[in-house]
């Protein structure tokens, strides 16, 4: 692996692993886990311990191939000489303590999800820009080109350092605001809007693959980057694209322009982070590598 070293600033940060399981109010908190033995220092390792809903954890281990964690099973993926997996804390899940445990049900430690409150995003649209949602055809085929670009990611980590805001700006909606169109109760917002005049150069937050640069119907101009082990950033709305599907880029490079294409009030970009299909927050990325996060 070159270039990586997992024992130091390794900074790992969507279908090629099975399909993200949401718990429900069902979902049970573990309170002990009697005779599994706690993580060693091989054994198994999430970071960080305490996380949040809509967070993600960053599991590793030099033994363990898969886990089990909100009642479904996650295949960890061989890294240098390690086994890695991020897998997503959905932004529904009830504060707990939730296991996290081996397949073999022989190891397991303990995940604590911390209460977090979101905040309400009110937007008003024009009766035509709304009228646009209910193009049910048109967005469906849309989602299954989006699936498609993140359908396969690079078994490896393409980058080496903690990820970027891609844009200067004024953070307009943070991730996870329950957004309210024109009055009425929508969808939660799970990524960023960061506003700033049309033209206003977008940057690649880390180093990857581009797997989807095109014009989709809701998000406008749109590029999805690949970093590998099943993480992409989403970058929409924009005016421009400079950059085509195929391509690779390295953090910083220029990518798009702020814009207001698709589904969009003005100027400014839409920011995402996902594993796999699941939008996760993507301030922990910014703030360091997945080593440096807080257990």
């Amino acid at each position: 692996m070159k270039g990586w070293h997992w024992k130091t600033i390794a900074a790992v940060l969507c279908l090629v692993f099975a399909a993200t399981a949401v718990p429900t109010g069902n979902s049970k908190a573990m309170a002990d886990i009697g005779d599994i033995k706690v993580k060693g220092s091989d054994l198994l390792q999430a970071q960080p311990e305490t996380t949040y809903p809509g967070d993600v954890i960053f599991v590793r281990s030099k033994q363990v191939t898969a886990v089990t964690m909100f009642q479904a099973t996650y295949k960890l993926r061989k890294a240098g000489d390690e086994y890695v997996r991020f897998i997503p804390i959905p932004i529904d899940v009830k504060p707990g303590v939730y296991a996290l445990k081996a397949a073999d049900q022989k190891t397991a430690v303990n995940i604590t999800v911390a209460a977090k409150t979101f905040a309400n995003d009110s937007i008003t649209v024009s009766k035509q820009m709304n009228n646009m949602r209910q193009n049910t055809k048109r967005i469906e085929a849309d989602q299954v080109k989006i699936n498609k670009a993140r359908s396969q990611s690079n078994p490896e980590p393409y980058f080496t350092s903690k990820f970027i805001v891609p844009v200067d700006g004024t953070l307009t909606t943070p991730y996870g605001y329950q957004r309210i169109v024109n009055g009425k109760l929508d969808s939660r917002h799970l990524a960023i809007d960061i506003a700033n005049k049309t033209g206003t150069p977008v940057k690649a937050s880390n180093d990857g693959k581009v797997v989807l640069a095109d014009s989709i119907y809701l998000t406008g101009n749109t590029v999805i980057i690949d970093h590998g082990i099943n993480l992409f950033s989403f970058y929409g709305h924009m005016s421009k694209l400079h950059v085509k599907a195929g391509q690779m880029v390295k953090q910083g490079d220029v990518i798009g322009e702020v814009g207001t294409t698709g589904f969009s009030t003005g100027p400014h970009l839409h920011y995402g982070m996902l594993i796999g299909n699941t939008y996760i927050n993507p301030n922990p990325f910014f703030a360091g590598s997945p080593y440096e996060w807080k257990k």
